[in-house]
């Protein structure tokens, strides 16, 4: 939804994206699941943390860090306040391992 509403903003460009984790079965293993994910290739960069004490300069002056920042407000006023997408990470504009938090407790 974030992308189809930022695609017809003259001069926006890529859009973060955040890359699918795929659950996979492996029966004859000790360890039944795992979780796989495209090769991120490049350098891994932190745009937003969830307690706040690192400061990360590539988060704000980086177009990837800016358009975090934009995608993060977004998803908060989207969702009137409830939601609050966290972690985002990743190379370039594909972001991993997000978190989110919610207003609803329990």
């Amino acid at each position: 939804l974030y992308a189809a509403e930022a695609e017809p903003l003259e001069g926006f460009g890529e859009v973060p994206e955040i890359i699918p984790i795929f659950l996979i079965h492996r029966p004859a293993n000790n360890i039944p699941y795992a979780t796989v994910e495209e090769e991120l290739v490049g350098e891994f960069v932190k745009y937003s943390v969830k307690d706040g004490k690192e400061v990360n300069f590539l988060r704000r002056d980086s177009e990837a860090g800016q358009k975090c920042c934009t995608f993060q407000h977004w998803v908060y006023e989207k969702t009137n306040g409830n939601l609050l997408v966290t972690d985002l990470q990743g190379v370039g504009m594909k972001l991993t391992d997000v978190g989110i938090a919610t207003l609803a407790k329990g």
